[in-house]
């Protein structure tokens, strides 16, 4: 039995984390949904780092940060090449480390743009995935 996660396990919770990210952004702006929708933020992002490392992992690849997972996808045409991934990357830090009020609302205000950038990349991996079957 294997420890390792399989795209095929892990693509439908990204799935669904992005499915409740975008609930939760497209409610009012009240510091309970602008919390949650920070919370969220960070657990989709999580998801969609394990889902590209399960990929990569499959053509035995392997990353050692963030970064090199976006390059990577970036490689792969996952992922336009002019998108932001680094802001992506330093407003999942500034969530996760618990950062200043005025940095959360700025990320707040990016959620959207960042809920595209992940939706943009589970499509790609979605479709990546069906071709292999």
């Amino acid at each position: 039995m294997s420890l390792q996660s399989t795209p095929q396990i892990i693509l439908p919770h990204l799935n669904w984390s992005l499915a409740r990210l975008k609930e939760v952004i497209e409610k009012e702006d009240t510091d309970y949904y602008r919390g949650a929708a920070l919370q969220r933020f960070r657990l989709t992002y999580e998801v969609a780092i394990k889902a590209i490392h399960a990929f990569a992992e499959q053509e035995g690849t392997r990353f050692s940060s963030d970064e090199s997972c976006f390059k990577w996808i970036e490689e792969k045409q996952w992922l336009e090449k002019q998108s932001n991934w680094v802001q992506i990357i330093q407003n999942y830090n500034t969530v996760k480390n618990f950062s200043e009020e005025t940095s959360k609302i700025k990320t707040y205000k990016k959620l959207q743009a960042h809920y595209e950038l992940l939706n943009g990349i589970k499509e790609s991996m979605n479709l990546a995935l069906s071709k292999k079957q």
